[in-house]
């Protein structure tokens, strides 16, 4: 009998483990309940066309996300153009909407994948800044808001906060609704743009190699990019 309730105990306990992480990582749960049931299944031709844009940036992917996409909501949740959802031990979850079907926003997506795998999700949450995870995938996303011109108009704009890598390093502080947002993303984009070109083939792996708990993000040797960023005559 006295075995019999350890091993309920310990039953108890890892049931209780597992509800644990599925609960704190919700947002991935959330996706992977929705893949499970969705009937819709992603276009392949973009998803290929995204894997070689991807593995052009990073020399190769590692990562083997899975893809969902969403012509309408489902269980509550609703994209519209892309996102991708992460957890420790389990592969990416990229979500795409009525409006992400396209070679630049898969890829966009499928770089925050890779970077995630490269890292960690853990490490891609805590320990990379959002203007560094945002930048790295706008490489891959051509869209004419995020352009070097699109960037010298934001910034020659009195209404509009000037950015910041500083102030630019969480979520909270990087999307924004309307244009102030998009000049986040466009920042972002130049800055690693400009990064990336003095990088031994133009690939950010050797920086992520480093990327661990015990050693903290090199801000300070984007300095330079970032003032030729805020330069008003930034054109690509």
């Amino acid at each position: 009998m006295r075995a019999l309730n350890l091993l309920r105990r310990r039953i108890t306990l890892l049931a209780g483990v597992v509800v644990l992480y599925f609960a704190v990582n919700f947002n991935w749960t959330h996706a992977a309940l929705v893949y499970a049931i969705s009937p819709v299944k992603c276009p392949r031709a973009p998803i290929i066309q995204a894997q070689k844009d991807v593995a052009r940036l990073f020399g190769k992917t590692l990562s083997r996300p899975l893809w969902l996409c969403l012509k309408k909501p489902l269980l509550g949740l609703d994209v519209s153009h892309g996102s991708t959802r992460f957890a420790p031990f389990f592969p990416s979850i990229i979500i795409v909407g009525k409006k992400g079907t396209r070679r630049d926003v898969m890829a966009h997506e499928y770089a925050h994948a890779e970077l995630a795998r490269r890292t960690s999700s853990l490490a891609r949450t805590y320990l990379v800044p959002t203007w560094f995870d945002e930048g790295l995938a706008m490489q891959l996303d051509h869209r004419s808001p995020y352009t070097g011109r699109a960037l010298a108009r934001y910034l020659a704009r009195r209404d509009l906060i000037r950015p910041r890598l500083a102030h630019l390093s969480w979520s909270g502080q990087f999307f924004k609704p309307g244009v102030q947002g998009r000049m986040h993303y466009a920042f972002a984009r130049c800055v690693v743009k400009k990064w990336l070109r003095t990088q031994k083939g133009g690939r950010p792996n050797a920086l992520l190699r480093h990327i661990g708990w015990l050693s903290a993000f090199p801000d300070r040797d984007f300095t330079p990019f970032e003032t030729a960023c805020l330069n008003r005559k930034t054109v690509e």
